[in-house]
Formats: structure tokens, C-alpha cells, sequence
């Protein structure tokens, strides 16, 4: 009796929570939306890793919000979102091997800079930070439109 009744919350619980199926517009926006996130915080460590300002004690939080970013790039570009008001380029999805190489060479600068940044040794950090800038330039000049 007791399975039955748990079988029953389940199969109630399952018709209550509403199924979201994203539309390709959403998830275009959503995509925008993430990445200009990781542009902020790019620019903001940048300012702090040139000595441009004076908020070495948050470069921690961007650099460890860049590494959990840098860990989402890929799920971020579904077959459907290759149209409308996007910046990414056709190659995005005629050249899958080179963007997924592209992408994870972002995620394994975006976490080398983060552990960079924990270890606080200031030549290690701009090393590091140079290569994550450097694997950015790269995507964006094989995977995305620039603005005019």
C-alpha cells in the first residue's frame, strides 16, 4: 500500500511541475546574456591585474566566476540558436571539432587562471591571464560576428 501511494505522489508531483522547452530566441538571449557576464568580469580582473584599480581583494570572485562560466560555453550554443540577433558566427556549427577544441581550451585557461589567482603569485597570475585573453581573441575571431 505504502508503494502505491509513493508511486502516486510521484506521478502528482511530475504533473505540477511545469516543463519549460526553451525557445531558440530565449536561448539566444540567454547565451548573450552569460557571455557578456563573462566579458564584465574579464574586464574588471583585467583593470585589476594591470594595476588599473585597486580591487586586488575581488579578483578571487571574477576569476572563479570566469572558470564556472567557461564551464557552461558549450551547452550555450544548441543546433536551433544559429539564426536571429547573435553574434556567433556559421562556423559555430559547421566546424563542431574546432569550436569544442576552442571552448575547452578556454575552460582549461579560465581554471589555470583561477588557480592562479588563489595561489597569488602575481607573475603566475598575469601569465595566466594572458593565456585566458588570448584563448577569448582566438574564439572570437573563428566563432564570433565583430560589432561594427
Amino acid at each position: 500500500m505504502k508503494i502505491k501511494t509513493f508511486t502516486a505522489s510521484i506521478a502528482l508531483m511530475a504533473l505540477m511541475v511545469p516543463s519549460y522547452a526553451a525557445e531558440p530566441e530565449d536561448i539566444i538571449k540567454y547565451r548573450i546574456s552569460v557571455m557578456e557576464a563573462y566579458g564584465g568580469h574579464m574586464s574588471a580582473a583585467s583593470r585589476i591585474v594591470r594595476g588599473r584599480v585597486d580591487f586586488a581583494d575581488q579578483l578571487k570572485l571574477h576569476a572563479a566566476s570566469m572558470n564556472d562560466i567557461a564551464g557552461t560555453i558549450d551547452k550555450l550554443f544548441p543546433a536551433d540558436s544559429d539564426f536571429g540577433d547573435t553574434r556567433a558566427k556559421e562556423s559555430v556549427w559547421s566546424k563542431p571539432k574546432e569550436f569544442v577544441q576552442s571552448v575547452k581550451d578556454n575552460q582549461q585557461a579560465a581554471a589555470e587562471f583561477n588557480s592562479s589567482v588563489a595561489g597569488g603569485d602575481k607573475a603566475a597570475i598575469e601569465a595566466s591571464f594572458k593565456k585566458l585573453s588570448d584563448s577569448c581573441k582566438s574564439c572570437h575571431e573563428e566563432f564570433r560576428t565583430e560589432t561594427e
